[in-house]
């Protein structure tokens, strides 16, 4: 038999049969509108995370309090960072090329004559370096501000154009926290991730010198953050680190060291093993759609044995027939395939409502069709096998 005539039999019987076709492929169509979801998710996530260390270098490394510790647990007296500490880490260490020590807080703030609670960080002349921030408009804080416990502000992109008609306006205009008044010289790009809890976009920044003096309590930690001169050193600076650390404190196990490229490595995996998980839950729904399939297909043979009688009596060869059943399987996938692309076209858009990230894919509608027909090929051979070994003299008196 040609196989344009196989083809053509095989589009009369989907045709005929039209509600039945539609009804098998509900589990390919629900199950490639889920692959497609579960790799815009996935990539969403993955993306994200990107997003969130963008403005981080590999090479940056943390020094934060170790609250796991019993000496937080038992409110015991932990000694605090200072500006003293972190100079002479950068003086003993060979391998940093910058270092800042910070501390936050929230705290009731007015700007342009708006009072609100906002986030306040104290930071040295090195926190843009070493945290990627660079001043779009003015002036960043320098090393004077810090020395000479100045009341000058840089504040992010966000608060700039939350409280002014144009970022460049709050230059020079005044923020007042805890009834001191300080002067804003720089605003910050916008960055729209964020910095060990805080987004930069919506902080106000000033000399960590003035915030331990009229900002920062009892309670406030402050961190200390380096940066490795290439990556290969990372290792290297953190044992310099913990080194000095340990020399200075009574206690440096109260501090615990962190790569940002060990954080990356740990979020982006993270991000990856969810995928990895949508994934296996989008193959068990493709499994399901196929086993629909295969009872389908069987119950067809049943229904058209002596159809296919007819057929090998007309001269069908066993391949004719298996060929025959196995491209209604395929036909039957495949549309349930491309149906489940396109609904997932039209849901995607939905997804901004529940705040998960998706990040959509060609590759995505491209694996769906190929999971949507590999199924319908795996799980129709069996039923196409069966078809196709009748034999005609049986197929022919089937009642």
């Amino acid at each position: 038999m040609r196989f344009s005539e196989t083809l053509r039999i095989v589009f009369i019987n989907i045709i005929q049969n039209k509600f039945k076709v539609l009804l098998t492929s509900l589990g390919i169509i629900v199950g490639a509108v889920t692959i497609v979801l579960v790799i815009a998710i996935g990539q969403g996530g993955e993306d994200e995370v990107m997003a969130q260390f963008s403005g981080l270098s590999a090479e940056t490394i943390y020094v934060n309090p170790d609250y796991s510790i019993s000496s937080f647990n038992n409110n015991e007296s932990i000694p605090k960072l200072t500006v003293d500490i972190m100079n002479q880490i950068m003086d003993e260490s060979t391998t940093l090329s910058a270092i800042d020590i910070r501390g936050s807080a929230y705290k009731e703030s007015v700007i342009n004559g708006v009072k609100e609670q906002m986030a306040i960080a104290g930071v040295t002349e090195e926190y843009s370096k070493v945290s990627n921030l660079d001043v779009v408009y003015g002036e960043n804080i320098s090393d004077i501000d810090v020395e000479d416990y100045t009341n000058a502000a840089v504040i992010g992109d966000g608060l700039a154009k939350k409280y002014f008609m144009k970022p460049e306006d709050a230059i020079g205009s005044t923020i007042k926290i805890n009834n001191r008044t300080y002067i804003i010289k720089g605003v910050l790009e916008r960055r729209g991730d964020g910095m060990q809890g805080l987004s930069p976009d919506e902080t106000i920044f000033i000399p960590f010198s003035t915030a331990s003096q009229y900002v920062f309590d009892n309670n406030t930690m402050p961190q200390i953050v380096a940066l490795a001169s290439k990556l290969s050193l990372v290792k290297r600076a953190m044992a310099e680190i913990k080194d000095t650390i340990n020399y200075v404190l009574e206690d440096g196990s109260v501090y615990k060291l962190e790569d940002a490229g060990s954080r990356i490595e740990a979020a982006t995996k993270s991000a990856k093993t969810m995928k990895l998980l949508l994934m296996s839950v989008a193959t068990i729904v493709f499994i399901v759609g196929g086993i629909g399939i295969m009872n389908v297909l069987f119950v067809s043979v049943k229904e058209r044995t002596k159809e296919i009688g007819i057929l090998k009596a007309l001269g069908s060869s066993k391949k004719d027939i298996m060929i025959q059943f196995l491209l209604e399987s395929v036909i039957i996938s495949g549309f349930g395939g491309v149906v489940g692309i396109l609904l997932s076209v039209y849901i995607m858009p939905l997804m901004k409502y529940t705040n998960i990230p998706v990040t959509p894919s060609v590759s995505g509608k491209v694996m769906a069709l190929i999971f949507a027909v590999a199924t319908g090929t795996l799980f129709g051979i069996y039923p196409a096998y069966k078809a196709a070994n009748l034999k005609p003299i049986e197929a022919l008196s089937y009642e």
